[in-house]
Formats: structure tokens, C-alpha cells, sequence
């Protein structure tokens, strides 16, 4: 009896679930749509973006970004990023010198917004003397990765000056620039000679991948130059006084303390 009266019982509920659930998926057809059509998935996908903005569940949605023409002005930022960027799965992160660099942090900024159209957070780092450029970005992640700007540990996976601006010799000056920029010096070289101090003023750029710097000095020596390099300090020299100023007539800086550095010296 009480077997009986269990069955009975469940057979009433299962009815209503039934009902309530055949109610419910009608209900959702007549908003939504059929989502047995590819028109009704596309909706429905649509729908579960809106929610995923509303509502932060974890869900990775990829940004799109403009995929712009190798230029100049591509050139020099993956010159920018080889030298203080870094690239994970998910993100472009660019450091640099808050005291000194400020005026570069911002022309970086502004460089990947015009070149992607895609917008930057500027961070400055507590109690340290950085500032961070990141842009969180998977497909602009893969298009730089397929550029030549490795993702992960630069030196473990090796740098080296991507054909496409070894091909061009616009390129290769913006991407010397976007180098020298982040990673680039201008000193006083001063030597004794019979008791007499001389001071010349001094360009380096500074690597820890042997294979890049030799590439560099390649580069430069196409463009005329005469340089020189130290494997010891890991560094690519300039020193002729004549070249220097060749250099910044000819590549150029966009960073405002190589250029006061260099004006005033």
C-alpha cells in the first residue's frame, strides 16, 4: 500500500515538472527564439556576451583590434617592446622609468591606440620608481608574437630582427629608434691622457642576447655607421662624435630625456 501510494505520488510530480519545465522552454522559445538554428545560437551567444559584461563570471572575451599595415610607426613600438615589453597569454606589458620616462610612457600609450585602436591603462607602480603600460588583449598578443616579439622570457627564447624590417630600410630605422629609446644611453666618455681629461659624448645600446646585438650593429652599419661592440659589457657603441650626431639627425629619438640628454651635452 504505501509502495503504491509512492508511486503514485511521484507520478503527480514528475507530471508537474514536466508541465512547468514544457511551460517554461515554450515561454523562452516564444523571447528568445529557436536555439536549434544557427540564427537562435548566434542570439543566444550574443545574449550570454551581454551577460558575462553585466555579470564578471571568469569568462575570457577576446577584444578586436585593427590589424593596421606594417609601417613606420609598427616598426619602432615592436622595437619599444623588444627592448622593455613583455608579452603573456593574455597581455602587452611595457615598463619604463617614471621620473625619467614619463613623456615615452605616454607617447607609447599613444602609439598602440592609434596603431589598434584599442585603449591603455597607464599604472604607476607603488613605492618604485616604474610605470606600466598594459594592455589586456589575447589577439593583439598573437598578432605582435606574429611580428617577431616572443612571448614569455625574451632571452630564453631568443630575440632577432624580424625580416620584414631587415627588408626596409624605414623600418629599420624606427625599429633602431624604438631600441635606443628603451634600452639606449647617451653618456660622457671621459679619458686621461698625460694629464689631461677628455670627455666625448658616447651612444650604447645594451642586450643580453649576443646573437641580437650583432644584429644590431648590422644594422647600423648599413645605415654608414662605424660601431662598436663589447661583449664583455654586452653593448653596441657608437663613439665618433660626427656619427652620434648623424644618428640623431638620421634615426632619431622619440624620447624626450635622450634628446635633452643629448642637446645639453
Amino acid at each position: 500500500m504505501l509502495h503504491e501510494r509512492y508511486n503514485t505520488y511521484m507520478k503527480k510530480n514528475i507530471n508537474k515538472k514536466v508541465l512547468a519545465g514544457s511551460l517554461g522552454g515554450l515561454a523562452r522559445f516564444r523571447k528568445h527564439g529557436n536555439f536549434g538554428t544557427p540564427e537562435g545560437r548566434r542570439l543566444g551567444g550574443l545574449r550570454s556576451l551581454k551577460t558575462h559584461k553585466l555579470k564578471p563570471s571568469g569568462f575570457i572575451q577576446l577584444k578586436k583590434i585593427i590589424i593596421p599595415r606594417r609601417s613606420s610607426n609598427l616598426a619602432e613600438l615592436l622595437g619599444i617592446l623588444i627592448g622593455d615589453g613583455h608579452l603573456s597569454r593574455y597581455q602587452v606589458l611595457f615598463t619604463t622609468n617614471s621620473d625619467t620616462d614619463s613623456e615615452h610612457a605616454q607617447y607609447v600609450s599613444l602609439l598602440f591606440n592609434k596603431l589598434f585602436s584599442i585603449n591603455t591603462l597607464i599604472k604607476k607602480r607603488k613605492n618604485k620608481k616604474a610605470v606600466d603600460i598594459i594592455v589586456s588583449s589575447a589577439n593583439l598578443v598573437r598578432y605582435l608574437n606574429k611580428l617577431g616579439m616572443p612571448i614569455g622570457n625574451k632571452l630564453t627564447i631568443g630575440l632577432k630582427v624580424p625580416l620584414w624590417i631587415k627588408r626596409n630600410r624605414s623600418f629599420s630605422r624606427a625599429f633602431i629608434r624604438g631600441l635606443f629609446d628603451t634600452d639606449g644611453c647617451v653618456f660622457i666618455d671621459t679619458h686621461k691622457y698625460k694629464d689631461r681629461t677628455y670627455r666625448y659624448l658616447g651612444w650604447t645600446f645594451t642586450s643580453y642576447d649576443d646573437k641580437f646585438l650583432n644584429e644590431i650593429k648590422e644594422l647600423l652599419v648599413n645605415f654608414g655607421f662605424n660601431p662598436t661592440l663589447t661583449s664583455k659589457q654586452r653593448s653596441v657603441y657608437l663613439r665618433k662624435q660626427s656619427e652620434i650626431k648623424e644618428y640623431f639627425d638620421l634615426i632619431g629619438t622619440s624620447n624626450l630625456k635622450h634628446k635633452s640628454r643629448f642637446l645639453r651635452i
